[in-house]
Order: C-alpha cells, then structure tokens, then sequence
C-alpha cells in the first residue's frame, strides 16, 4: 500500500521502510501548478497530477499497489446541515440545502457526508471538485494504482478526537484546529505574532474557543498535535482496523451515520430459527419490485434513437455491423489492444473531429490509422462484473448515460451485448478506466462524431 498526501502545491509519497513497520516519506513531487489554479480546467489539471505521479514513479515503481490518497482541506469545501422532517432523506436535504448554497457550482461537486455519536442530527459535508476526483482516479489508474481510499484530511484528525479536543497542524506561526465539537464539526485557523493573535473560522456552529500561545506549548490532552507522517500513520492503522472514514472513492452520498459505516452493499446472514415465512414473503416482493424498476428502465431507453454514427463518417460503407457478433476466441485480447488505442487518442490527435475503431479498422478524422500492436494485456485475473454493477458505476461517471441492450449467444454462453452513448470524450474514457477492469467485459467498437457532440461504445458481456 502507498500512502499520498496532495495539497495545493505539492503531491508526497510514503511507504513501509524495509526494515521497520512505520511509514517514511518516499519523495516529495513539487507541482509546476497549484491545483486551485488549475481546478476548473481539466486538461490543466490533468497534466498537474499526470506531470507529479511521473517524476514519483522514477523514483519508485507504483504499478500493481493499492493507493489510499489524502486530500488536504484547502483544497475541499465544509457545510454543516441540520437534520429537518420536512425533507424525506438526509440526502435529499444535503443536496438541495448544497445547491442554496453553491447555486450552480453544484453540479461541479461531488458530496460526502456523516454524522458522528456526538451530536446527533448534525450533519457534516464535504464537497470536492468533481475534475479533481476524476482526474486523481484516472491518472492513478494509468500509473497502475487501484484506489482505496480518497480520505480528506479533516476525516483523519477529528475520527478519533473526543468533543472537546482539538486536533491542531502547525507551520510557523499560524495554526490550524480541528474538532467534533457537540455542536458538530468545526475549523478554523489562529495566527501568533508576539502579543497579537488572529482567530479565522473556516466552519463550525460554536463560538470559537479563547486559546492562549502558551496552551499550545504545554503537554496536553486537549491540542493532539500531528506532522503529516502521524497523520499518514493514523490513516494506515485506522484502514487496518476498517474504522469509519469519509472517502471520495466510494458514492456520492451520506457515508457514516452516527458512527457507522453506511453500506451500500446487501448482505444476507442465514436465520439461525425456523422457516421465516414473512421473511421470505419480503423478499420474493423486494425481487419481484426490482425487477419492474429495471425492466421500467430498460424500457426508457430500448426506443432511444442511436445515431448511425457509420454514415457519417468518411470511410467505407461496408464496415461490419456492430450486431454480427464475430466469434473469436481472443475477445479480451483484442478489447484491450482497442482500449489503449483509444486512451493514446487525445496526445496523437491535438483535434478530433470524428473517429471509428473496430477489431479491424481504425479511422480518425476521416484518415485510416494503423492499430498499434504489441499491447500488454490489463491484468484482470477473475474479476467478472454483470451488466447491473456496470451501469452503476458507469452512472457515476456520467449520470445522464445513455444505453441500449440486445442479447446474443458466443459459443453457446449467453451474453449481453450493450451500446453505451456518452457526451463527451473525456467522459468515455473515464468509463474505459472502468471496463477494462473486467474479464468478462469486452469492447467491440467505438465511435465519435464532434457534430452530435456524442460517443458510442459497443461493448460485449459474457453472462
């Protein structure tokens, strides 16, 4: 496991020493741009992280490890939301309570949020740039990173604290505080010149407290001090023993409530009593429900009128049909030769107007274009996804996904085969991240046309 910690001018790296168990700085990379001045401009921002991960990876090798990332504050934004009956759900109040206070800036965040023990019904959110989660997801992935946690600071330091202490960052003369007070989380900043003192607070709903220079010299219980390796220290033991912590890799949503991991994921444990026939009665409607949801969707967007994106390329009329499945044994393979085709596209072509890849062609701007060969295999082991687990993260990365689905049979085996349609280039290849995760899941055919301002994927799932 590597251990980064990014802020607004630098990206840094621990690991295990190889002789002792606690972690040590392994490099330090400088960003030749802050990050909030490259926040709202993707391809900036791209090339900040891309620029940062490649001077650290020729320091030490980061492919095939799991990467757990620390965001700073500086570069998050805190709300605090109190719970109220009129809405149905803390989510719902946390979105439109978030948009009464961002306005349009919304859309361009992406919302974790918790409530702690103590206090109740208080809700803390943290709100990252969407491009800044996308592209650390995105170019980890390229450097052979698997991410498990994007963790803000903040979530490590007040995890543990009890209500009246404070964890505190120093640099010089200014301080940084952070606390679950019992009205909530709350930050803010104190500077120290000589007799003078000059309190900032960020968030919270107390008063700030009345510190005094001297407090913080003194050992005590109430200031927990921490340096970034005891802060990179804290988050491996907190991982180790699965404490609670918010993280930018998992959903969109409230994650720990009252302490607890929310879970999204269904979990079935055996009733050590008899025959449960309510039980059973419960789920057979659960199912039943969930079936007509999903057929209700598929239904939405089974009449969606996919462009004939063929037409209106300059290229041959005779290119195959994506429905005439051809059966080849080296499905994968070939799906991972396309998708690094695809990935090199925007450094090879400074514009795209239009573009067409199949197993066999590949034509860019009207231009037939040689397939690069001698592509290594992503490494996927048994990883196998259904068709219901990939909208859902596909979701994630463009909520406004459209899909067909028709089936079909290779070598007798059942498969699903499934025309994503995506609204811009960036978007599609996020979701490449994604599918070339699968051993399963195989790309067939992709396709771009700048007038319709949308990018079909064709992809094939063995069932």
């Amino acid at each position: 496991m590597f251990y980064f910690l990014l802020d607004n001018k630098s990206l840094s790296v621990y690991s295990e020493s190889s002789r002792k168990q606690n972690l040590s700085l392994t490099y330090k990379a400088k960003l030749h741009l802050p990050i909030l001045d490259a926040l709202n401009n993707s391809k900036k921002l791209n090339s900040v992280i891309a620029r940062a991960l490649d001077e650290i990876s020729e320091e030490t090798s980061l492919t095939n490890n799991l990467a757990s990332i620390i965001i700073d504050d500086s570069l998050l934004s805190h709300s605090l939301i109190i719970r109220s009956k009129k809405y149905k759900t803390i989510d719902e109040q946390i979105a439109l309570e978030s948009d009464l206070k961002w306005g349009n800036l919304t859309k361009n965040l992406y919302f974790i949020s918790e409530e702690r023990k103590t206090p109740k019904n208080i809700f803390h959110s943290v709100a990252m740039h969407h491009f800044l989660r996308e592209k650390i997801k995105l170019n980890f992935n390229n450097f052979g990173l698997s991410i498990r946690y994007i963790v803000p600071l903040s979530s490590i330091l007040t995890t543990s604290l009890k209500s009246t202490q404070f964890a505190v960052l120093k640099n010089g003369k200014k301080f940084q505080f952070f606390g679950n007070t019992r009205k909530g989380f709350m930050f803010f900043k104190a500077t120290f010149n000589g007799s003078k003192k000059v309190i900032e607070k960020s968030i919270g709903l107390l008063d700030v407290p009345n510190i005094k220079k001297s407090e913080l010299e003194k050992n005590s219980l109430k200031f927990i001090f921490f340096n970034k390796t005891k802060i990179v220290e804290y988050l491996a033991n907190y991982i180790f023993k699965d404490v609670p912590l918010l993280n930018f890799a998992d959903s969109n949503r409230v994650q720990i409530y009252s302490g607890s991991l929310k879970l999204n994921n269904a979990q079935y444990a055996p009733s050590s009593k008899g025959f449960n026939f309510n039980g059973m009665l419960r789920n057979i409607s659960s199912g039943f429900l969930s079936l007509l949801v999903l057929a209700l969707i598929l239904s939405l967007f089974s009449n969606y009128n996919f462009m004939n994106i063929d037409n209106n390329l300059m290229v041959d009329e005779n290119i195959e049909n994506v429905d005439e499945i051809i059966e080849k044994v080296n499905l994968v393979n070939s799906s991972d030769k396309m998708i690094t085709n695809l990935k090199n596209l925007p450094e090879k072509f400074p514009e795209i107007k239009t573009f067409l890849l199949t197993e066999d062609n590949y034509f860019v701007n009207g231009q037939k274009v040689e397939i690069e060969g001698d592509v290594i295999n992503f490494d996927k082991g048994d990883v196998k996804v259904s068709f219901n687990e990939l909208l859902i993260n596909l979701f994630e990365i463009e909520n406004e996904l459209k899909f067909k689905v028709f089936e079909s049979e290779l070598n007798n085996q059942p498969e699903q085969n499934v025309v994503l349609r995506f609204s811009t280039i960036e978007n599609s290849l996020l979701a490449l991240d994604e599918i070339k995760k699968f051993g399963n899941l195989s790309l067939r055919k992709a396709a771009f046309d700048s007038e319709s301002s949308s990018l079909h994927l064709y992809l094939t799932i063995l069932k």
